[in-house]
């Protein structure tokens, strides 16, 4: 019998684009059997000598400059996007609308009301969703999850986050769509903070409201004309959270943090023990456990291994290093599986939608100059 398959449109041609393609190719040779096989079948992107390059380079079979085609393509069952968020809620309303499933790297929109229509859309429709939440597919993850939900943390009362880059330092890096309020949405709070939310909800629940504060710290730069452009959106923001549980905690989310390349970490206390981690050596979590019966104070760190999440897919022995790459493999299979009736895929588009709103209030806060704003 002939394996099922799906054919995906990829609308854009980026770095996700990149990461996505390779992510599908490799889920078969990662996992073996599995119940559906994706076939690449268009890339898009308006610009027909981009579209094709990007066609020949991830191995897609067609290429086009119409979104809207490649939608609507009888041979299309998946619609992939990722391009700049502002052009999220048109691909994947319109996806949703001749049924086919979606999976849209995030954050889901650069407006909340848009986000809002995407969901809508999606849940009318009855696809099948999944946003790119990478992080949240780690098996280290997963195991910090199950220590939470098993009671070891015991009641959990705060989570402190970081997601510190040092991208745009330097006022030479370009002005994009990244830097520009009405294309992206926020700046490193949706891009990066949204990254961080996603991880304090599935750890720790619902947050009820918000104080955040945001600068600009390279307020002008120029684009790749040399022309200047003013920053509307923010560098760095910091947000105080409550939860809806009565928890609270702290979010960093900067991409101008001079000395950090790259970290996504956090800490995550309970009455009874605390998690530490960084993505950064995402093969360990670090632990401290009233259950471990210890006289002495401190961490002790669990090797992530083949019983944790997806890991043993990749490896059959505990500490190696698992890159983003991978990680995007294992939101790959999830969202295949669930296409072909397997568990639900998560986090889908009201996941996503719930990340938004709170990114959404810190960003109101923010404007107001910080005040407790509730997320609605």
């Amino acid at each position: 019998m002939s394996q099922p398959t799906i054919g995906v449109a990829v609308i854009g041609d980026g770095l996700m684009a990149k990461e996505h393609t390779m992510a599908l190719r490799n889920v078969r040779p990662v996992f073996g059997e599995v119940p559906l096989d994706a076939r690449l079948e268009v890339i898009v992107h308006p610009d027909p000598a981009r579209a094709e390059a990007a066609a020949r380079q991830y191995g897609v079979e067609h290429w086009s400059t119409s979104w809207e085609e490649a939608v609507a393509d009888p041979r299309v069952g998946l619609v992939d996007i990722v391009t700049p968020n502002v052009h999220h809620p048109a691909v994947a309303i319109a996806a949703a609308e001749a049924g086919k499933h979606i999976w849209c790297e995030k954050p889901l929109a650069s407006a909340l009301g848009d986000a809002r229509r995407m969901t809508d859309a999606a849940r009318r429709a009855g696809v099948v969703t999944m946003v790119g939440f990478t992080y949240l597919h780690n098996p280290a993850l997963a195991l910090a999850r199950e220590l939470v939900e098993r009671g070891e943390l015991g009641e959990l009362f705060s989570f402190t986050g970081f997601f510190s880059a040092d991208t745009m330092i330097d006022p030479e890096v370009p002005f994009t769509w990244r830097t520009d309020r009405s294309r992206a949405g926020g700046g490193a709070v949706a891009d990066l903070g949204s990254h961080l939310t996603s991880i304090a909800r599935m750890l720790a629940g619902d947050i009820a409201r918000v104080a955040g504060l945001s600068r600009t710290v390279v307020a002008e730069r120029r684009d790749a004309d040399g022309i200047p452009h003013a920053v509307d959106n923010d560098d760095h923001t910091l947000a105080l959270v409550e939860f809806a549980s009565g928890m609270v905690g702290t979010m960093q989310a900067s991409r101008v943090q001079t000395g950090r390349a790259f970290e996504v970490s956090f800490v995550l206390t309970g009455t009874r023990g605390a998690i530490r981690f960084s993505q950064q050596d995402n093969y360990r979590l670090e632990v401290s456990l009233a259950s471990d019966g210890l006289d002495t104070h401190g961490f002790r760190t669990i090797e992530i291994g083949p019983g944790h999440g997806h890991f043993g897919a990749l490896w059959p022995m505990s500490g190696i290093n698992v890159g983003l790459h991978e990680l995007k493999i294992f939101e790959a299979h999830d969202l295949l599986r669930a296409i072909a009736g397997g568990p639900a895929a998560r986090p889908d588009f009201a996941e996503a939608l719930a990340v938004e709103t709170t990114v959404d209030a810190i960003m109101r806060s923010a404007a107001s100059g910080g005040a407790w704003t509730d997320v609605a």
